[in-house]
């Protein structure tokens, strides 16, 4: 297990994080090679702790695996999915680390073994719930390191003090940052439609909505997506691939928020955005507080996925040490970072 602690806590509307917790997973094959995952549990998207993590990685998953060839590659990830019913952060773990050895017998990055992608990838940074002068101060901060977009939690308050929030906000940092809001499931419909009128009037940049409604409201997804001006993006509703169907058959949201935790690795990933890209559906990737193993990862999937359009990769920013960590993304060669 690994403990990294945050610069400064990281609030939602739902929970408070203190530190980048991960339970990290090593597979070896017979050959030496060794590739490396990390899972990062979030008990109020996943239902996982780190214990039962590394219970299920260790009890579960891992018998399945003993003796296995990795040329057998599909059925590999196939029994790694079908190991368990949810607990995505652990099969995300597992698979990472299987991702990793198997672009490593290969010779390549896990970048190259997704796909040809771009250069660089760009995140947003997200301002956890804060006063108000903390929060527009983390802003203005952000926006001087170069971060051109911000995804601002809200929910904890009326809607009032939340629209009047992100407005002080977008006045801080001006028109030229977009800003993504994330309700983390604090508001209901009657409450999203009043804020988004408000912040058209206000004329604030706001790029998306997200998980306004609580996870399983699916008809109050359908009627946001229906009449906000402002787009709506499902996240906490969308755990799989079948998730992922059913939001855009019931025309529930605009915009897909695929974390490799929640849906349990790239090959969930893969498919989820595989229907969206089909059905016009945008995504996002978007992370817990995670290590920056998971987030190499992630970020090697933005880089070759063209159909996500926005990432928010931002954990790494948030650590105490962030500076050494991103270094190793980079000695990695795994993506570089803009």
């Amino acid at each position: 297990m690994t403990h990294a602690p945050l610069a400064v806590n990281f609030t939602t509307a739902k929970h408070t994080v203190t530190a980048a917790d991960s339970v990290e997973v090593g597979i070896q094959l017979s050959n030496g090679i060794i590739g490396y995952g990390t899972g990062t549990p979030n008990e109020v998207v996943t239902g996982d702790t780190m214990e039962t993590l590394q219970s299920v990685v260790e009890t579960v998953i891992t018998p399945t695996l003993i003796g296995q060839d990795i040329s057998n590659w599909n059925q590999l990830v196939q029994t790694v999915r079908a190991s368990i019913a949810f607990n995505g952060p652990a099969k995300a773990a597992v698979e990472l680390a299987m991702y990793d050895e198997r672009a490593k017998t290969l010779g390549i990055s896990v970048e190259s073994f997704l796909g040809s992608g771009q250069s660089s990838v760009e995140t947003d940074f997200t301002v956890g719930i804060m006063p108000i002068e903390q929060m527009i101060a983390t802003a203005t901060e952000k926006k001087q390191q170069g971060f051109t977009s911000l995804k601002i939690k809200v929910g904890s308050h009326n809607i009032d003090q939340d629209v009047a929030m992100v407005a002080k906000i977008q006045a801080a940092v001006g028109q030229e940052v977009s800003l993504r809001l994330d309700a983390n499931q604090g508001w209901n419909v009657k409450q999203t439609l009043q804020a988004v009128e408000q912040l058209m009037a206000a004329h604030c940049q706001i790029d998306f909505i997200e998980q306004q409604v609580k996870a399983s409201d699916i008809n109050g997804m359908v009627e946001l997506t229906r009449q906000s001006l402002i787009p709506i993006m499902a996240d906490e509703s969308v755990h799989s691939a079948e998730d992922a169907l059913k939001m855009i058959q019931a025309h529930a949201c605009d915009y897909i928020n695929i974390k490799l935790m929640k849906c349990g690795g790239l090959s969930e990933a893969e498919k989820i955005n595989t229907i969206c890209e089909a059905a016009g559906v945008k995504c996002m990737v978007g992370c817990m507080i995670e290590s920056e193993i998971s987030i190499a990862a992630a970020v090697a999937f933005v880089a070759t996925h063209k159909n996500v359009q926005f990432a928010d990769l931002d954990s790494i920013y948030m650590l105490k040490n962030h500076d050494s960590l991103k270094q190793l993304l980079l000695d990695k060669n795994v993506i570089s970072f803009k």
